[in-house]
Parts: structure tokens; sequence; C-alpha cells
């Protein structure tokens, strides 16, 4: 039987229902805290909540960040919660958007497991330009290779290379991207939209794109770990 002590059990609920509630906790902001979190006692007790609650907390340095799992290709939710979020009504329109998350992956991280920042800003059309590269090279395939790609991925890459070359790039009538659905840059400001409400990206002058603290911790040091979804990553940066 393990022995917890009482007290540290408090300063690991504490720690924990923290970050739950401000999605991080610094240490410069509460030094007592965090220094709870140093405790190897509390830490241990912390990690066991983040199993029962299926969350991470993912450590950056002085910082601490709350996430869902990754287990979920799109960042712990279902896709009917994603529907909601990101104000699509189809499946194939939240493939579309994994699809810029993995392109903005490739874009900022390098390495063999993505663990390295190799930029600090992506413009939206450089974005837009590699997508449309990479579906294009998938739509060139031959209908064996892409049934192939299909199987081996457990990815309908064929369908979202159709449906993102058969929209337009831009549409100058749109005034807000991001709360439409019928350009290649609608997706795009979808995506950013969704990973600013999350704390993992931000964009300014509505064209330059940044990731943050959250999303670095998170990819370099936990998202690729998955076999399967560096598999991808390294499907479509290669192709």
């Amino acid at each position: 039987m393990v022995f917890v002590h009482s007290e540290s059990v408090r300063k690991a609920f504490k720690v924990f229902l923290t970050i739950i509630e401000k999605s991080e906790l610094k240490k410069s902001d509460d030094t007592i805290l965090f220094n709870y979190y140093e405790d190897p006692e509390v830490s241990y007790l912390v990690h066991l909540m983040e199993e029962e609650a299926g969350i991470m907390i993912i450590r950056a340095g002085d910082t601490l960040y709350y996430s869902p799992c990754v287990d979920n290709r799109f960042f712990g939710y279902s896709n009917e919660e994603l529907r909601n979020l990101l104000r699509v009504s189809s499946n194939m329109e939240l493939y579309v958007v994994y699809i810029v998350i993995l392109a903005i992956i490739i874009k900022f991280y390098n390495g063999e497991n993505y663990n390295n920042k190799c930029r600090t800003m992506l413009k939206v059309e450089e974005l837009e330009s590699y997508i449309t590269q990479k579906m294009e090279s998938i739509s060139g395939l031959t209908d064996d290779e892409k049934e192939s790609i299909d199987e081996k991925y457990s990815y309908n890459f064929s369908s979202v290379a159709k449906f993102w070359l058969n929209l337009p790039a831009y549409d100058e009538k749109i005034v807000q991207y991001s709360l439409s659905s019928g350009t290649r840059i609608s997706y795009i400001f979808k995506t950013i939209r969704f990973l600013k409400e999350q704390g993992l990206a931000n964009i300014d002058n509505d064209n330059e794109i940044f990731t943050t603290g959250k999303m670095d911790a998170l990819i370099m040091g936990y998202y690729p770990e998955n076999n399967r979804k560096k598999e991808i990553l390294s499907f479509l940066e290669k192709i």
C-alpha cells in the first residue's frame, strides 16, 4: 500500500483545479502553487488526476499547460463537438481542417519527431499554397496508388484532395473568412480561429500565423509520439 500525505493531496488538487480553470499555471504568476508541483509526491498525484480526467498537463519551462489527451486526432474532441466548434456540417470539412492543422505542424516544426521549432511566423497565403501543392500531388496519383494510400493511413486523402482542389482560393465578396466555408482560405481561417480558442495559435494582420507556447509544448513534447500521427505527418510532408 502506498501511503500519501493528506497535505500532498490538498496541494495536488489545488494545482490541478488551477490549471483546469486557467488552462495554464505560470511560476511567475503563482510561485507557491507552482512549487507544489515540484514536489515528487504532489506531481505523482496530479498525474493520477490527469489519467482519471483524460487530460494532459504539459510542462514547458516554468509553465504548466492543460490540454485534452491527444489520442483523439483532433486534440481530444469528438467529431460532433468539433463540427459545432468549427461551424461545419460534415466530417469531410473536419478532415480538411485536420489537413490544415497537419500542414501548420509541418511548416512550424521539423526533426524526426517534429521536436524542433524552425520558424516563428507563417503567412496565410504560404500555407494555402503549400496545402494546395500537397493536394495536387495526391490528386496526380493513379487510382490504385490513391486507394493504397487511403488504406495504409486509414485516411481518405484522395477525397480531401478532390474537395480542396474544387474550392476557389479566395472570394472577394467574403468579409469574414472564419465564418464562411466556400474557399480554401475560409477553412484556413476556421482552423486558426479554433486553434486560437484552444490557446494554440494566434494571427496578426489577418495574414501572419503564430504558434503559442502551449502549441509548441504539445507538438514538440507529445503530439507526434503516436506512430500513426507521425506516419501521416511524414507522408504529407514528403508527397
